[in-house]
């Protein structure tokens, strides 16, 4: 599946946008600020996107929500379990400088064994909690977009309310680590990776990790 990556936003949010050669169904995952820009690419490859996801409800990941889907037929899917957090954004977004339009509600909860259709392939939705209570993956092919459950060198943040150190290392373990070696990792912030080399050098949850994570925890 073709993915095509734009950098946006006071965050450097990376956003996806998946689609099919064989069609025009096209995914967007997490439209952050100044994601604006897509529309035009969007246009340009004559593409109709067909969703719009959220790996997590975080405002720098759900910021144009509304932009994406307001008078369009796509439909909105997140992990419900951060539905409060979407519920949230008009009021919790502004610290990045501007302020967002409210979320529409979602409409597809984005849990294990969920498979969304793009044209003739698929995506398999992996639930991730630990960052969020309703953090998600998504698996295609030989990729995965690990939004802010899993970075190159790092791993996401678990000291914001609903976030837990154990949910997120067991998520990255039990549904990340037990992929082939060579999927790709695809981030929601900074640059890409694959599951070999966070399995093997990430300094968090690695085989060769230099971090005592019961240090980490409060």
């Amino acid at each position: 599946m073709p993915i095509q990556r734009f950098v946006v936003g006071p965050m450097g949010n990376n956003c996806y946008i998946l689609y099919s050669e064989l069609s025009t169904d096209a995914a967007i995952v997490d439209p952050g600020m100044g994601s604006e820009v897509l529309n035009q690419w969007i246009s340009e490859k004559e593409l109709q996107v067909k969703y719009v996801l959220n790996t997590h409800g975080h405002a720098d990941h759900v910021f144009n929500n509304s932009f994406f889907v307001q008078d369009r037929e796509e439909v909105l899917g997140i992990g419900f379990d951060d539905i409060p957090l979407l519920e949230q954004l008009e009021s919790s977004g502004g610290w990045m400088g501007a302020k967002p339009e409210a979320s529409p509600p979602p409409s597809i909860d984005l849990k294990d064994g969920v498979e969304l259709q793009i044209g003739s392939q698929k995506i398999s939705i992996l639930s991730t909690p630990g960052h969020t209570p309703g953090s998600t993956c998504f698996l295609f092919e030989d990729s995965v977009l690990t939004g802010d459950t899993l970075f190159s060198g790092s791993i996401g943040r678990f000291d914001f309310p609903g976030g837990s150190l154990t949910d997120l290392v067991a998520s990255i373990k039990e549904k990340i680590f037990v992929l082939e070696p060579e999927i790709a990792v695809l981030p929601g912030h900074n640059d890409l990776s694959t599951v070999e080399q966070e399995k093997n050098d990430n300094p968090f949850v690695g085989i060769n990790s230099t971090i005592d994570l019961s240090t980490l925890e409060g």
